[in-house]
């Protein structure tokens, strides 16, 4: 029997229930169960019954039974599971920025990330390389910034002509209502103070240089980053996220908040007369203050604020509304944050980037993660988890197929830790129930990848890295990395 994520209790009975197309499903809310995506669900001679506690329960009932009828045909074997979720928050993330997917391929993707009760889909909409949301208060955002006039992200990938790609609010409702549907909340992420080129491009002067510019062609991190000592700047935030509340209804809203060199910061007036008329010591400290403006202006409308760890670097990150997500640290300030009580939602780049090769985030290290037992966690910390995210960005995942290819199976183990949390039956076992759901995506016109490239020895995973890196690094970017890395210093100790 094949089921993802693996049910909490599951009790096989002697006996088979028959029926001839669709069995008779009998399904009750009982107020009884303690999470309100718990369920029951019981196979006997009397049919199939659906216990829940509330009516995301009753789907989440469904869904297992959905993979029984995979399992089996025009029979269901006597069973009784009692099933719950470890954690609340069971997450994936699409990168539309970089490359664009069609609402049809997005709703592909929901729809096999609702197969295995994942519940949090983080919707990158905005970034250097493209603005993917319809505005009408600010139009040039989408008639500037969502497009480039090239892609040139690897050195397989050099296409000059113009990409030029957004979303409609039509559009978005509509996935918005195909997640609902599913029990799926949509989290849009606008992402600032940095990664907004595509920003700058279409209204320069909200930038501390306010000089014309145009979105970025490649990946990287980019210095020209909104300047927070400017008022218009903040009337083009608002704006954003105004528009963007009436789409997205759920109440998280990420802000994003990684990767702002302060260079330019430091070297605007603007921006060095704001940080000394709130007193702060340095400009991680402006980027503190800015994300907790924004969090507030959040709260007033509803929504909790989540933003990326990075923002923990000025120490005075309010955590009354707001969340963060832990992607990349050396510091040890997420684990300080959990541990004072804070939500944390884990999505750590090794293991949990899909967008990287199997080579570096292989389908056993994703089933084997923790998200628990992240070094220096107490007691406190570990009940501050939210739960895990995976993020697929898109800076080399091209198209659909390529994003099938990089997503599944590693998503299903993703939904197996969210769901479970550390308690799991076994890899072997989990490799034959993921390559049963492989090819039922793949029945899905889902591509899959294949089992060949989930997992590898020793010398197999170096020729993956050497591969990958000769794919993604060029002279230019690692000067590019090393100088941003020198920059972010200083705007740490200013």
């Amino acid at each position: 029997m094949h089921l993802i994520p693996t049910p909490t209790k599951l009790e096989i009975k002697s006996g088979f229930y028959y029926f001839d197309k669709e069995p008779e499903v009998k399904k009750e809310i009982k107020h009884s169960f303690q999470k309100d995506e718990s369920y029951r669900l019981t196979i006997n001679a009397n049919g199939v019954f659906i216990e829940g506690a509330s009516e995301k329960g009753i789907y989440y009932g469904e869904t297992t039974l959905k993979q029984l009828m995979f399992n089996y045909r025009g029979c269901l074997p006597f069973l009784y599971i009692s099933d719950e979720p470890e954690f609340s928050y069971r997450g994936f993330m699409l990168d539309s920025s970089r490359h664009f997917f069609t609402v049809d391929e997005v709703k592909k993707i929901i729809d096999a990330c609702a197969l295995f009760k994942l519940n949090k889909f983080h919707f990158h909409l905005t970034d250097d390389q493209g603005f993917r949301f319809q505005m009408e208060k600010y139009p040039l955002l989408t008639e500037v910034g969502s497009k480039r006039r090239a892609s040139e992200f690897s050195r397989e990938e050099n296409d000059q002509n113009e990409y030029a790609h957004y979303y409609t609010k039509a559009e978005l409702k509509e996935i918005v209502e195909y997640c609902h549907e599913r029990y799926i909340e949509v989290i849009p992420e606008f992402d600032i103070p940095g990664h907004t080129t595509s920003l700058i491009a279409a209204y320069p002067e909200i930038s501390c240089k306010g000089e014309k510019t145009e979105p970025e062609t490649k990946g990287g991190i980019f210095e020209n980053i909104l300047c927070v000592g400017k008022e218009e700047t903040f009337d083009v935030i608002y704006a954003v996220i105004d528009e963007m509340c009436e789409i997205f209804t759920d109440k998280y809203f990420h802000i994003g908040g990684d990767e702002a060199p302060k260079k330019n910061w430091i070297e605007c007036p603007h921006c060095r007369a704001k940080k000394d008329e709130l007193g702060l010591k340095n400009f991680q400290e402006l980027q503190g203050w800015l994300m907790n403006e924004i969090a507030g202006y959040l709260k007033k409308k509803g929504k909790i604020a989540i933003c990326w760890n990075d923002a923990l670097k000025g120490g005075n990150l309010d955590s009354n509304n707001m969340a963060v997500s832990l992607w990349l640290e050396k510091n040890n300030k997420s684990v300080e944050w959990a541990n004072n009580g804070n939500k944390l939602i884990v999505e750590c780049n090794v293991p949990l980037y899909v967008d990287y090769p199997y080579a570096i985030n292989s389908l056993e290290k994703i089933y084997k993660f923790k998200p628990k037992k992240l070094k220096g966690l107490t007691e406190v910390g570990e009940n501050s988890v939210l739960g895990i995210e995976s993020p697929a960005w898109s800076e080399h995942i091209k198209n659909f197929e390529e994003l099938a290819f990089m997503c599944f199976p590693r998503w299903f183990a993703v939904a197996e830790t969210a769901w479970n949390g550390g308690s799991k039956k076994g890899y072997l076992q989990f490799l034959g129930t993921a390559q049963f759901y492989c090819d039922i995506l793949k029945e899905m016109k889902i591509p899959a990848s294949d089992k060949s490239e989930w997992d590898g020895n020793p010398q197999k995973t170096i020729k993956g890295l050497i591969k990958h890196g000769k794919r993604i690094l060029t002279p230019e970017s690692v000067v590019d990395f090393l100088r941003i890395q020198k920059n972010e210093l200083l705007g740490g100790d200013e």
